[in-house]
């Protein structure tokens, strides 16, 4: 009887796994007004029969019964341009829920004229015409060696460079990685990422959990009103909600961490939870003696992110609760054998580096009738950072030689007020305030004098302030304009910068667009460089950059979209930035210019004398993700210079010429169940300039001491890396999983980083950047 049990269970199961279906529901609203449209279509597109339904009079939608695997949703109402969404993927375990929202047509007095095409990828925020593009966190766990980093993921974009290999930092159009904006449900973070350094918007390890995110933007140049306080990108990220429904869990062990979460309602059909948890792997690992990122080094990290849903009855009012934090340390020690130092070497120098973030607030979205809506967002932030480095004597007794503390935190608000008059004419107005408070400090030994200096000593609050306005007018069915205005106000020098913003978008037909954009930007200097300290030769300090001004980027974008046929969009997009008020060095025959600084804070005093001109052409040639297969092939030709005072003008660090990202992926269905994703990436580029260093001034102070007339007058070779991805997913009653290999640079390839000066060998060395890395990791769905 046994027997026959399971000979019946075994011929039953396929047609168990055939049968599995999952739920796809979710909300049609009005972009622009928030209203609920009630009876849009909603179908999706690839089944047979086709199944689809339409919105209740909430704007709500459910699709039940959808076939597991990958789906394309397509979205209609009467009067408004249609939607699409990407290939989403629908498993066994955890629903899908969707906010789609619409964009009304224009209205003319005989039809309602509906002339463009919406594609995957296209900007979340309609004011963003030029130079921007939506991501899912599918595309970050789909792209080669992404790892659901967002970083990472743009790596693959045109304009877009990674610094080096392990860390998320980016050059974008030849810009300082340090003029990125993160911005989160509407308010501006600090660096969202682990083992940050000060005055940097990168990391090793990215502290969003790809459990949390939902579509989001990523800017590259000429930035709606809206964005202040940067000068070569935003990413402006979205949290989901919480299914509110059904409870839903995912557990997932991997390199980077161990990640638990978990969804559902707090009450059934209204409100809803969203939260993941992880803790670092090679932290485990570490305590168990096994040191992965090297013998002398212990690293842990953990992160908590969180979302909570809260409407009202009516659905007329939101509150959302949210938070992300992350905490990282890392230890250098000693080699363990002192009679085996080398003198001089690293080998008795011990670091601790440790780098804090977290960020925590409240949004309150309210519809005040059908034409208007408002939101407010109040926020903590705070960012701490710490690095101490000592020298060891032979009884292991430490020597300062260098001591970073920095701390920073602010309580944020934003406030906006949208209002459309009609489909031609939308308004938004609003601002972002913040009060920031910070204590930096920061001395190293002056191996020359014999002396511990104080570099940068400040402490206090300061008050900042970035109001805008901006408004889109549709003149005709085929031309949109945005027009804009932001501000920022710093009270801690009263500078002030005011920065005009427009936008022109000419759809010639269904399949092409011609865009032109123009914005003045402004950008802050990472505050603990208005603290430096410097010595007079009398013995007196002075605080010489309290007094800098706000620097500032003129952006100029031409851009041509063209979709081709059916999933294939071409893009080009040409350039030109103009910087002005960048800090540079005092110093007589210095080359020094702030924005070629990766991090930190200046040492010296400044004066806000500097210019820099970058120019370029950005291409793109992508197939969206259908019948198993997507690529994207991006290309970059560019030039990046800047100019002192004097009027000599030098390459910046970032002037590589050149780029070029490919981007292939592949999914095989098996007729058993179970889905084969197999991807590639590859990475080429000019490599970064350097300033070649003086050999005997080098060793004397024991660090890289650069000849200043030969600013980046190097570079090093061309920058060439290939990662792959390999990925199989399975649906089976009750839970799903999936089971993934991102590797890192597969050839192995040691691309040099730059030049340093080696205190073992006396002398200057090329520094290569890190080799191979796998990263392995098991999803469970339940």
């Amino acid at each position: 009887m046994k027997k026959l049990s399971c000979s019946f269970l075994i011929m039953l199961l396929p047609l168990m796994l055939l049968a599995q279906t999952q739920t796809i529901k979710g909300t049609v609203i009005d972009k622009d007004t928030r209203q609920p449209l009630v009876g849009a279509t909603v179908v999706v597109e690839d089944t047979q029969p086709v199944m689809g339904g339409i919105t209740d009079e909430n704007g709500q939608f459910r699709l039940q019964g959808v076939p597991v695997g990958r789906h394309s949703i397509r979205c209609s109402y009467l009067g408004y341009e249609k939607f699409t969404t990407d290939n989403l993927i629908v498993n066994s375990v955890k629903e899908v829920v969707l906010h789609i929202e619409l964009v009304e047509a224009i209205a003319t007095t005989e039809e309602v004229v509906i002339l463009a095409q919406e594609t995957p990828n296209q900007a979340i925020n309609r004011m963003s015409v030029v130079s921007t593009r939506s991501f899912s966190v599918e595309e970050t766990e789909r792209y080669a060696g992404s790892v659901n980093d967002p970083g990472r993921m743009a790596v693959g974009f045109a304009g877009v460079q990674s610094i080096k290999d392990n860390s998320s930092e980016l050059i974008i159009r030849g810009n300082s990685a340090a003029g990125l904006l993160w911005r989160l449900e509407g308010i501006d973070i600090p660096n969202p990422n682990h083992f940050a350094r000060a005055g940097s918007s990168g990391g090793g390890i990215t502290v969003f959990s790809a459990q949390l995110l939902d579509n989001s933007d990523f800017s590259t140049g000429a930035f709606a009103a809206e964005y202040g306080n940067a000068l070569s990108g935003v990413f402006d990220m979205h949290f989901r909600k919480g299914n509110r429904e059904q409870r839903e869990y995912r557990f997932k062990a991997g390199l980077l961490g161990l990640d638990f979460a978990a969804e559902g309602p707090f009450k059934k059909g209204r409100s809803s939870y969203l939260l993941n948890y992880r803790y670092s792997t090679l932290g485990i690992l570490n305590d168990l003696g096994f040191r992965l990122v090297g013998e002398r080094i212990d690293n842990n990290f953990q992160d908590l992110s969180f979302n909570l849903y809260f409407p009202s009855k009516d659905n007329n009012t939101v509150l959302t609760i949210f938070g992300i934090g992350g905490l990282s340390e890392e230890l250098w020690e000693p080699v363990a054998e002192v009679s085996s130092w080398q003198i001089p070497s690293t080998d008795y120098e011990t670091t601790e580096f440790i780098s804090n973030m977290g960020a925590t607030g409240l949004t309150l979205t309210h519809l005040l009738d059908e034409k208007s809506y408002l939101k407010a967002v109040v926020a903590a932030t705070a960012n701490f950072i710490s690095i101490r480095d000592d020298t060891l004597n032979t009884r292991l007794e430490p020597a300062l030689i260098n001591e970073e503390a920095y701390k920073e935190s602010r309580i944020s608000g934003s406030f906006f007020y949208n209002r459309k008059f009609n489909s031609r004419f939308t308004l938004k107005t609003g601002f972002f305030a913040s009060q920031l408070f910070f204590d930096f400090e920061r001395q190293a030994y002056d191996f020359s004098e014999g002396v511990l200096n104080r570099l940068t000593d400040g402490s206090g609050n300061a008050f900042l302030l970035q109001p805008y306005l901006q408004g889109s007018i549709r003149p005709t069915e085929k031309l949109t304009l945005n027009l804009g205005l932001h501000s920022i106000w710093l009270g801690l020098n009263n500078r002030f910068s005011l920065e005009p913003r427009a936008a022109l978008k000419l759809q010639l037909n269904e399949q092409q667009a011609l865009s032109l954009a123009y914005g003045l930007h402004g950008q802050i200097l990472p505050l603990g460089t208005y603290f430096t300290e410097v010595k007079a030769a009398d013995g007196s300090s002075s605080m010489p950059n309290r007094d800098l001004k706000i620097m500032k980027s003129h952006h100029l974008v031409l851009g041509y979209n063209r979709l081709i046929g059916q999933g294939l969009r071409l893009n080009v997009e040409a350039y030109y930035q103009r910087l002005l008020h960048v800090p540079v060095s005092t110093r007589p025959g210095s080359t020094f210019w702030i924005l070629n600084q990766r991090d930190g804070y200046a040492t010296e005093a400044l004066s806000s004398q500097g210019k820099g001109t970058n120019y370029g052409l950005d291409l793109t040639f992508e197939r969206f993700f259908a019948k198993g297969l997507f690529f994207l092939l991006s290309a970059s030709l560019y030039e990046s210079t800047y100019e002192l005072p004097d009027g000599r003008v030098f390459d910046t660090r970032y002037n590589g010429n050149y780029a070029l990202n490919g981007m292939l992926g592949k999914e095989v269905s098996f007729k058993k169940g179970g889905t084969l994703q197999l991807g590639s990436r590859l990475i080429y580029g000019g490599g970064l300039r350097y300033t070649p260093g003086d050999p005997l001034l080098s060793r004397l102070e024991r660090e890289h001491v650069p000849l200043e007339d030969l600013a980046y007058t190097g570079q090093v070779g061309d920058y060439f890396r290939i990662d792959l991805r390999l990925s199989y997913r399975k649906n089976l009653p009750g839970f799903a999983y999936i089971l993934s290999l991102d590797v890192q640079n597969v050839t192995n390839r040691q691309n040099i980083r730059d030049e340093i000066y080696n205190p073992a060998i006396h002398g200057l060395e090329f520094r290569t950047q890190s080799g191979l890395i796998p990263v392995i990791s098991f999803q469970l769905d339940f």
